[in-house]
């Protein structure tokens, strides 16, 4: 068994104007924004001759620029300074960045004023010069060396240039100036966070914190680092002596937590979500972690229970969401579609869960009902897809001429929609039976996206039913020659083999290998029983046959598992298998010809 799967010259002149005096005005009104910022004082010295120079048109008289009202100090605005002001202006606009660094820099380094000097900060961030970010961030924490967010910046800054025993010292200086000790601390730490070398964080770390490697939150943080730079023994190793201390630390639990499903250890780290939700039982975050690995580790009944103790709050959209991908996830669909349609009356997630449900409901096979969810898909990131099913959903219900109709009026935005276009054309006119026209579909899809092995597994088996065994192989040999762990691509090879033809220990030795890979794959499973049986091991057939019955009573399983019952004398229990897939899917081919033959 296979899964199927742009003036004239004066109109030009005018409007060249009109932008001259749109760039004049912003020059302007940049220089008067630079004249605010340093809270400049009238200037007595400044002449008419002056003011001229500089291009500002005042009275004949006077010119006096009034300070803003701040905490910087007043700073007298002389002629050169005014005019390299301006100058800085202009190279911005021009974004001559570099011009406008040096006069930035060199009006605060003149003035002291630190809004001079955090403008010329600003200005390296649009060159993505170090060098002149570093220069201008020391001039500014000069300038203001009791402001926590300036010191903070420098000690960054330095971390970058490497200098890490002066930034030590800023980083030490950064806790002194903070309120509390674990507020500088923090602070501190966002910056050695930063550092990508492990040994070079880790004595940063260990000489900020000698003189308080005992407190809790050193520890904790020690962990953290650890973490980050994944050396979960040492991990471990902080956080037990952490909490052998202080056991009750959320903060400590939850980062075990972390490390925990790092491991893969997540029976340990659900019982240590356990213990945080009994202190902090409203935490939606938690609830919901602990409910995704519940699901992980198949403990389906307690992620449920989880999950409906969620589902009674009045949650955020998101969690909504993830909460009924848990329900889907668990096989709950009843309650996905609970959730879903709770979702639905968020007017921003109402076209996103419309598709979702769609979705759902067209796994469900009702597929009258999905086209009424997807064809409330209106925008958003799901619109194409929606589309998709909508087209695929008619045509489960056999109504072609709408699904052609949609295509027909389908417009992909990339390249990738033009593949899934075509991939979904050819699957609509396989349903329709038009086997000659999908194939010719495909072919155009696999020279649009050759390594699409979706597609060309698609081609795979449409060439199956008319016959050509030798263009389905040569499209599976294709999947495999770029990936041999294909397990879908060799199970199709190995069950073609076993029951087009006679190649039974080739096709038994595909399918093998494509156990090896994935064990519990039903449809491997079933190719594997109907190899054995044509090759005579009935018995063995028999236990394959009957495992994957047990997970999927699939009407082709059935048809098989049913051939061989029958043929090992169970006949009353074959007639019950039949019967049972029969009700499922009364038109079923293989099915009915496999009982037709045994029942005649």
């Amino acid at each position: 068994m296979f899964n199927i799967p742009v003036f004239g010259e004066k109109m030009h002149f005018k409007q060249s104007l009109k932008l001259r005096i749109i760039n004049l005005k912003l020059f302007t009104l940049g220089i008067f924004l630079v004249l605010a910022l340093i809270g400049c004082t009238s200037n007595p010295k400044m002449d008419n001759e002056a003011v001229r120079s500089s291009e500002i048109h005042a009275e004949k008289k006077h010119v006096a620029f009034h300070p803003v009202k701040t905490t910087e100090p007043a700073h007298e605005l002389t002629p050169e300074l005014l005019y390299d002001l301006m100058l800085a202006e202009l190279a911005l606009q021009r974004n001559d960045y570099t011009l406008a660094f040096d006069k930035y820099y060199e009006a605060a380094k003149q003035t002291g004023d630190s809004r001079l000097a955090k403008k010329a900060t600003r200005v390296t961030l649009f060159s993505k010069d170090d060098a002149q970010t570093f220069k201008a961030v020391k001039l500014w924490s000069e300038i203001q060396p009791d402001n926590i967010d300036v010191q903070q910046i420098y000690a960054s800054s330095l971390i970058s240039q490497k200098q890490d025993k002066e930034a030590l010292l800023y980083l030490q200086k950064v806790i002194s100036l903070s309120d509390t000790f674990e507020q500088g601390f923090k602070r501190a730490y966002t910056i050695i966070e930063t550092v990508d070398d492990h040994n070079r964080a880790t004595q940063l770390f260990t000489q900020l914190t000698s003189k308080q490697k005992n407190s809790p939150l050193v520890k904790l943080y020690q962990a953290k680092l650890a973490f980050k730079f994944v050396d979960y023994p040492a991990t471990e190793k902080y956080l037990n002596e952490l909490l052998s201390s202080k056991p009750g630390y959320i903060e400590a639990l939850i980062l075990k937590v972390e490390l925990l499903k790092k491991q893969k250890k997540d029976l340990r780290a659900i019982q240590t979500l356990e213990e945080i939700l009994q202190k902090l039982p409203e935490n939606t975050a938690l609830r919901l972690e602990i409910s995704r690995l519940l699901v992980k580790s198949k403990q389906y009944e307690q992620a449920l229970k989880q999950v409906k103790i969620l589902a009674k709050k009045e949650l955020a959209p998101e969690v909504l969401f993830a909460i009924s991908l848990l329900a889907i996830e668990m096989d709950k669909l009843d309650e996905a579609k609970q959730y879903l349609v709770r979702l639905h009356a968020h007017r921003l997630y109402a076209s996103e869960s419309a598709y979702f449900i769609g979705q759902l409901e067209a796994g469900r096979e009702n597929y009258s009902e999905a086209e009424e969810w997807f064809k409330q898909v209106k925008n958003g990131k799901y619109t194409f897809e929606a589309y998709l099913g909508l087209v695929m959903v008619y045509s489960q219900q056999s109504k072609f001429d709408q699904a052609f109709k949609l295509l027909e009026h389908s417009k992909a935005g990339n390249e990738k929609q033009s593949t899934d276009i075509l991939q979904i054309k050819a699957e609509v006119y396989a349903l329709a039976k038009d086997y000659t026209k999908a194939y010719e579909i495909y072919t155009q899809a696999v020279k649009l996206a050759p390594d699409n092995h979706d597609i060309l597994y698609g081609r795979a088996m449409l060439a199956e039913k008319f016959g050509r065994i030798d263009l389905l192989e040569k499209d599976l040999h294709t999947i495999l020659a770029a990936n041999p762990k294909d397990n879908q691509a060799l199970n199709a090879l190995g069950y073609t083999l076993a029951d087009r033809t006679n190649r039974y220990q080739e096709a038994y030795k595909y399918i093998k290998r494509a156990l090896e890979i994935n064990s519990e794959d039903v449809a491997t499973l079933d190719s594997m029983g109907w190899v054995l049986y044509k090759m005579g091991d009935h018995t063995e057939a028999l236990k394959y046959l009957q495992r994957a019955y047990d997970k999927d009573p699939d009407p082709e399983i059935a048809a098989h598992y049913g051939e061989i019952l029958w043929v090992a004398g169970q006949t009353t229990k074959a007639r019950q298998v039949w019967d049972k897939a029969l009700k499922k899917d009364p038109e079923h081919r293989v099915l009915i010809g496999t009982r037709t033959r045994y029942l005649k």
